[in-house]
């Protein structure tokens, strides 16, 4: 690791002047962010999960798409998965994905964040059963490390708090926050997903928070039905989710960044693919 490296992220050194200045530019996350939002039609996505359950035990769900080919698209386009901390952009060392969990099955049981790391070739069925693991670990234990902190900040006077929040954001400034801390915290993450479909609410944008190095959040609206016109001419109902994509704009261009949420699409509407593991994946470092 060079000595200006961190424990989650490696310096990104080849990159242009120009954009080496973004972050001095734009020092927040709040002003840097690029928004979009995409219909995904479901019709060829839940044919697929049909046949693809058939006979099987544990069944692949919508969300289990939605994971995989979030895994997919940091793994086939590592500029995403980049982030900004201490004014300058690093490549992230690995995938790790952040999203909300229940504890309890029930419409009122209580919440949790995970954070999990995927291999790159991760396929869907690897990454189904790795949350299955994760969700039965969490729902059997008490409280997250997210949740365990918090709880015992939140008992100190109000200046501590502010105290320690900042001195934590001077540590994440040069690079010292702890490793076993990165690990634990669901905002240092390669993207967070947010499901509102979950709860029956449609898509809408998330900001980006400034505590962390989050540069991808990913809202998923419920489903819906529409009317269509098929390539015959003829008029149909289709079921189609909108999803709401916030990005940190430093990261990556926006052509980059468009052309990353076509992928995704096409993983969505098409994820026969996640069901293989990919070929010839790209050189993060080469990305520069």
């Amino acid at each position: 690791m060079g000595f200006r490296d961190r424990a989650d992220g490696v310096l990104l050194t080849k990159i242009s002047g120009f954009r080496k200045m973004w972050p001095y530019l734009m020092p927040t996350r709040g002003e840097s962010t690029l928004y979009a939002t995409q219909r995904i039609r479901l019709g060829n996505t839940l044919a697929w999960l049909e046949r693809a359950n058939a006979g099987r035990e544990e069944k692949l769900t919508l969300f289990h798409v939605i994971l995989a080919a979030s895994v997919r698209l940091f793994a086939l386009r590592p500029d995403l998965n980049r982030f900004v901390a201490g004014r300058r952009i690093y490549q992230r060392r690995a995938i790790d994905i952040s999203f909300v969990v229940k504890r309890e099955k029930s419409e009122r049981g209580s919440e949790t964040t995970l954070k999990l790391t995927f291999d790159p070739f991760s396929t869907i069925e690897t990454v189904a059963r790795q949350v299955a693991a994760a969700v039965s670990s969490t729902r059997e234990s008490k409280s997250s490390h997210d949740e365990s902190f918090s709880n015992l900040l939140t008992v100190m006077p109000r200046f501590l708090i502010r105290s320690l929040v900042r001195f934590g954001h001077i540590l994440d400034y040069f690079g010292l926050l702890p490793a076993s801390y990165i690990r634990g915290d669901a905002m240092f993450a390669s993207g967070f997903l947010s499901h509102l479909a979950s709860i029956n609410l449609d898509a809408v944008y998330h900001p980006l928070f400034e505590w962390g190095n989050v540069s991808f959040f990913l809202v998923i609206g419920k489903k819906k039905k529409e009317p269509a016109v098929s390539e015959e001419g003829s008029l149909r109902i289709e079921e189609v989710m909108d999803l709401a994509f916030s990005l940190d704009h430093r990261v990556t261009t926006g052509v980059h960044f468009f052309k990353g949420i076509a992928l995704y699409v096409d993983l969505l509407e098409n994820p026969a693919p996640l069901m293989e593991r990919p070929q010839n994946l790209p050189d993060p470092l080469a990305q520069a």
